[in-house]
């Protein structure tokens, strides 16, 4: 299971970095469709199956929330680089 929610973590992490909030929607329909069958074939009851993937979305948006501050975080870095203004003192 902590394997699955840091996987699910650096997952929404790389898309924080290149897309839109609206790519976790599929994402996150995509899991239940495959997290349905997976865990009938793990022998999982329904309720831990149906737990495992709610803390999966969670940490999925949760990492892409994570991607998306240090895509800003280093976008305003660089900016503050590049736009930098050179200080004038008076004497």
């Amino acid at each position: 299971m902590t394997e699955l929610l840091i996987f699910c973590f650096l997952v929404g992490a790389v898309l924080g970095q290149r897309f839109r909030v609206l790519v976790l929607l599929p994402l996150t329909f995509v899991m239940v469709l495959v997290a349905i069958p997976v865990g009938l074939m793990a022998s999982v009851s329904f309720l831990e199956s149906l737990k495992n993937l709610v803390l999966a979305a969670v940490a999925l948006q949760a990492g892409y929330l994570f991607g998306s501050a240090a895509r800003f975080a280093l976008a305003s870095a660089r900016a503050a680089w590049v736009f930098a203004r050179p200080v004038t003192t008076v004497r």
